[in-house]
């Protein structure tokens, strides 16, 4: 009887334990999706002469428009890349960014010649409507990826 009694009442303080944790407006709103890149880190050889390109992967908060971008931690010399964002599986987005437009930012930054430089890529995401949840910051929130370069 007593292990009865015992078996009681733990189950009725699971009970009003499991009921403590629901709100009482139901058990609430997921959290808004954060953006984050694919990779953290890409590899590429600027020396092939073949036609090859880099493509970045990002999920997509659906709340937001993105800027792309190149920079590094050498000089402040920035490159905006407009190149076409491609919608994928699973709220994504990717774009190709040719390794010409690399030589290119490379060369502009003055980065030819210099062992071990790296630079960034680098996606920033800005709220469309901020009635909307969003895991964004209101002036828009940041990713990067460093391209390890080889010459």
């Amino acid at each position: 009887m007593k292990k009865i009694i015992n078996i009681f009442a733990v189950v009725l303080m699971m009970a009003a334990g499991l009921c403590s944790c629901v709100d009482e407006e139901g058990a609430g709103v997921p959290a808004p999706k954060s953006m984050f890149m694919q990779a953290d880190e890409y590899d590429v050889n600027l020396t092939t002469d073949e036609v090859q390109s880099l493509t970045i992967r990002w999920i997509d908060v659906q709340n937001a428009t993105y800027a792309v971008s190149l920079s590094n931690d050498e000089n402040d010399v920035t490159e905006t890349i407009t190149n076409t964002q491609t919608p994928g599986d699973l709220n994504t987005l990717s774009m190709t960014i040719s390794y010409d437009q690399l030589k290119a930012y490379v060369e502009k930054a003055g980065l030819n010649g210099i062992v071990g430089c790296d630079f960034k890529v680098n996606i920033t995401g800005t709220p469309k409507d901020m009635s909307q949840p969003t895991a964004l910051d209101a002036k828009g929130s940041t990713v990067s990826a460093i391209i390890h370069y080889v010459e």
